[in-house]
């Protein structure tokens, strides 16, 4: 598996090691868990409403909103195959040892596109 394709299960595995070393340390710091269990559990999903009226948000909420979040995606990469996962540079790279093919009759035939082409492969090479 390249680099590439590890890189979403890296970003996965930095984002729980964050929510579990903040969510320790903040029973640490109130010396329970309990803060868990006053979170509000029932109603935090309707309380992003007060997004639309610029209102404050309860930390609770955001809370749960980053586990769901963190559970899904973890589902999603735990499920799947990483052959199925596409990331942005996979599109754009170039499978290795393959060159282009191009029509060298549709290029003989029109010599101002060999002119164009030439000009373009020059262009490049100072790149």
């Amino acid at each position: 598996m390249r680099d590439s394709a590890r890189r979403p299960y890296y970003f996965l595995g930095l984002n729980w090691l964050l929510f579990f070393a903040v969510s320790i340390w903040i029973a640490l710091t109130q010396s329970s868990l309990l803060w868990w269990l006053r979170l509000g559990w029932g109603n935090w999903l309707s309380e992003f409403s007060a997004l639309a009226q610029l209102k404050a948000i309860p930390a609770g909420s955001i809370w749960i909103l980053w586990l769901m979040v963190s559970l899904i995606f973890t589902a999603i990469y735990w499920f799947l195959p990483a052959e199925q996962i596409k990331t942005p540079s996979d599109e754009n790279e170039a499978p290795q040892g393959r060159q282009l093919t191009t029509n060298a009759d549709l290029i003989d035939a029109r010599p101002e596109l060999k002119e164009k082409l030439l000009r373009l492969h020059q262009s490049l090479d100072k790149i």
